[in-house]
C-alpha cells in the first residue's frame, strides 16, 4: 500500500488544513494509508470534517521517528510550505526512513519573510548563520535553509503555476490545485442564516468576506473597506460582512475603523458555517493587486466563492488567469479602491450580468474544482516519484 505523510505547518484547523482534509480523505478512498501531521491537539481537525485517515500531532509523528514505527516501503513525506518548522520535521522523518519526500507550495515565502524583517532575502543571506536564526521563525522559512530544502526535494507540489519560479532546484513539479464541496457550497442548499437576523435590510447589496487581516494583506483589505464608503456615498445601498479576526502589522486599527461605516464585523465563526454567511451574499470580492503577494497564490475563499453562484471580482492572476471577464468573474487588474467600486457598479447597474456570472461561477467550480479529480492527480504524481520513472510536468 502507498503511503504519505502530511506535515502541515499550523494546527489543524488552520486554513490550509481545508486542503489537506480533502486530499487526504480522496487519496485514502483511492488506496492510499494518510497521516496527516499537526501542530498541537490533532482533533482540531473536527473544525473541519471527521477524518477517514490518521491525525497526529508534531510530538506524536517525533517519538514514532525515534521508535522506528512508521514503515518504509511504500511511504513518501510531503512537507505542507518550506517553513522551518516543516523543514525540520519533514527531512528528520525522510532521512530517518530512507524516502523522498516532496515540498508544496502555496505562498511567495520569500515576499513574507522579506515583509516581516524589513530585509531582503539576498541580505538576509549575508547575514552569518546565528543572526540568521535569529531573523528567522518555525513559522517562516529560514533565508539559507529553505532553498537546501527545495533543492533536496524529489519533486514538488505548486497551487499556482507562478510558484514553480521557487522550483530553485528544477525539480519535478505539480499543480495541486485545491477543489470543492459543490454541494456543501451550493446555490440551492438551504441556509439557516437569515438576513433579518444579522440586521440586514432587504434592499441592501450584501458583500460577504471571510479571512483574517494580517500583515500581507491589510493593505488590500482596507481597498476593500473604502471601497464600500464611496458606494454608500454614492447612494448606493452595500453592506459588508467580515468574517475572521485582523491581527494588523504596523497599521493603526483606527484607521479601519474610520472606514468600517457598512461593515459588519462578525469575527470567528466555525467553518461548518461557513456556507450559510456565504449564502446571504449578492457577490464577492477578492481584494488585491496582481503583486508579488497575490501573483503565487490561490486564496482559500475563491473556490467556495465560485461554488456559490454568485458574481465574483477577483485579482486577474492566480487562479484569475483562468477565468474569463464578463462570463464567470470580473476581474481586477489595480485592485485599488476605486476600480473595486467600479466593478461592484457594473453589478448593481446590471442584474443579466449579475446572473451569467453567477451561473458561469457555478460552473467554473463544478468542471475545475473536483477534490476527486485534483487528488487522483497528485496520487499519480507521488507514484511516480516513488517508482524513480521521471515525473510529468504538470501544467
Amino acid at each position: 500500500m502507498n503511503r504519505v505523510v502530511f506535515v502541515m505547518y499550523g494546527p489543524l484547523d488552520v486554513n490550509s488544513a481545508i486542503q489537506a482534509f480533502h486530499f487526504g480523505e480522496e487519496l485514502t478512498e483511492q488506496g492510499w494509508e494518510v497521516t496527516l501531521a499537526g501542530v498541537g491537539d490533532p482533533s482540531r481537525i473536527e473544525a473541519v470534517g471527521h477524518p477517514s485517515f490518521e491525525c497526529v500531532s508534531h510530538e506524536t509523528l517525533e517519538e514514532r521517528i525515534r521508535a522506528g514505527s512508521i514503515p518504509r516501503e511504500g511511504t513518501i513525506v510531503c512537507g505542507w510550505t518550506p517553513r522551518e518548522r516543516v523543514r525540520r520535521l519533514t527531512t528528520s522523518l525522510a532521512a530517518r526512513l530512507g524516502v523522498p519526500y516532496t515540498v508544496h507550495l502555496e505562498d511567495n515565502e520569500n515576499y513574507l519573510l522579506e515583509t516581516i524583517t524589513g530585509m531582503t532575502l539576498p541580505q538576509l543571506r549575508r547575514l552569518p548563520p546565528r543572526a540568521q536564526d535569529r531573523m528567522s521563525t518555525l513559522d517562516t522559512i529560514h533565508p539559507t535553509h529553505y532553498e537546501e530544502f527545495l533543492r533536496g526535494a524529489a519533486g514538488v507540489t505548486v497551487i499556482t503555476e507562478e510558484l514553480n519560479d521557487f522550483n530553485y532546484g528544477g525539480r519535478p513539479h505539480h499543480v495541486a490545485r485545491p477543489g470543492i464541496d459543490t454541494e456543501l457550497f451550493s446555490p440551492e442548499r438551504p441556509t439557516r442564516k437569515t438576513r433579518e437576523q444579522l440586521g440586514l435590510r432587504p434592499e441592501e447589496f450584501v458583500l460577504v468576506y471571510h479571512g483574517t487581516i494580517h500583515y500581507a494583506n491589510q493593505h488590500e483589505m482596507m481597498s476593500l473597506y473604502v471601497a464600500v464608503q464611496l458606494l454608500r456615498r454614492r447612494g448606493h445601498p452595500v453592506r459588508l460582512v467580515r468574517l475572521g479576526h485582523s491581527e494588523f502589522g504596523g497599521v493603526d486599527p483606527r484607521a479601519f475603523r474610520a472606514v468600517s461605516d457598512g461593515v459588519l464585523e462578525l469575527g470567528r465563526i466555525d467553518w461548518r458555517e461557513m456556507p450559510d454567511y456565504l449564502a446571504l451574499a449578492d457577490a464577492f470580492v477578492q481584494p488585491g493587486a496582481c503583486d508579488d503577494f497575490n501573483r503565487y497564490r490561490l486564496p482559500s475563499k475563491l473556490p467556495e466563492f465560485l461554488a456559490m453562484g454568485r458574481p465574483t471580482i477577483v485579482p486577474h492572476c492566480n487562479i484569475g488567469h483562468d477565468l474569463t471577464h464578463g462570463e464567470n468573474a470580473l476581474l481586477l487588474e489595480q485592485g485599488n479602491a476605486i476600480e473595486i467600486t467600479a466593478r461592484v457598479e457594473d453589478l448593481l447597474g446590471d442584474r443579466e450580468l449579475a446572473a451569467r456570472l453567477g451561473a458561469g461561477a457555478r460552473r467554473f467550480a463544478l468542471e475545475e474544482l473536483s477534490w476527486r479529480d485534483n487528488a487522483a492527480g497528485l496520487g499519480e504524481f507521488y507514484r511516480e516519484l516513488m517508482s524513480g520513472a521521471p515525473a510529468e510536468q504538470a501544467a
